[in-house]
């Protein structure tokens, strides 16, 4: 039986597929994967494209198809969305630059502001790229800019994710793998005991599910990648638990 899986190719997902990716673990499901980012991701899924799938939870009720999982989604704390400017101090009435309409990026900024906002949709590539040659330029980032944006020259306005936790107290759930199952598929558990023996094998045979890593992410510094995976790759990813349940419930009683 052979799943269709869209992932991103970020550290974080390839760390946790990396079993699978690599053929190290045994069980009765293929997966074919497609890479592609997030918001392109998140399109695929509102047209039920993929069998199994990385959406922004703030996606999640534009995939009536789909199923959330409890594992192998990006939810903790101290990894949400940054709003940063090239230069300027914070505009409220100037455009900001947001990487995809139903991330959570999105929802945090409008979490934040609680206003309407100028906004232009791109993808976080191409957003990071605008932030650093223009200083006029304001704009929500994510992923492992939150680790080079100091460095590159950027200045933080508001870091999302934080005001998120103060707010609320809950972990921000960001990312979340999403299931549309068939009559011929295999179950919700199924999936999941799947994605966990992956995610077992990457923490036990970190060497080889970095390696991989490094392989997608070519350009990437090794230890922003390090940092990258052990922020976004957490105790949530195995399982959501009672604290992470909370949070997914809250966090889409808002949306």
């Amino acid at each position: 039986m052979k799943l269709r899986a869209g992932i991103s190719p970020c550290p974080n997902d390839i760390f946790i597929f990396a079993g699978l990716l690599l053929d190290k673990v045994r069980v009765p499901i293929k997966f074919e994967f497609v890479f592609e980012d997030v918001q392109t991701l998140n399109r695929m899924a509102q047209n039920s494209q993929l069998d199994l799938c990385k959406i922004s939870y703030a996606n999640a009720p534009h995939c009536k198809d789909y199923t959330l999982l409890r594992c192998g989604g990006a939810l903790g704390r101290g990894c949400g969305p940054l709003l940063l400017t090239g230069g300027n101090d914070w505009n409220p009435h100037g455009e900001v630059l947001v990487p995809g309409e139903q991330t959570t990026a999105n929802f945090l900024l409008d979490f934040w502001t609680d206003r309407p906002l100028r906004k232009k949709f791109v993808s976080f590539d191409a957003l990071y790229r605008e932030l650093l040659n223009n200083p006029k330029v304001q704009g929500v980032v994510i992923h492992e800019m939150r680790f080079t944006y100091a460095k590159d020259g950027l200045r933080l306005i508001r870091d999302l994710g934080e005001h998120w936790e103060q707010k609320t107290g809950y972990p921000i759930p960001l990312g979340a793998l999403a299931y549309r199952r068939r009559s011929d598929m295999p179950t919700a558990e199924e999936i999941e005991i799947a994605v966990r023996e992956s995610l077992d094998w990457a923490w036990a045979n970190e060497a080889e599910a970095m390696a991989l890593c490094a392989k997608y992410s070519q350009s990437m510094d090794p230890t922003v990648m390090r940092l990258h995976v052990d922020l976004y790759v957490n105790e949530f990813t195995r399982d959501l638990g009672e604290t992470g349940t909370k949070a997914v419930e809250f966090f889409l009683s808002r949306l």
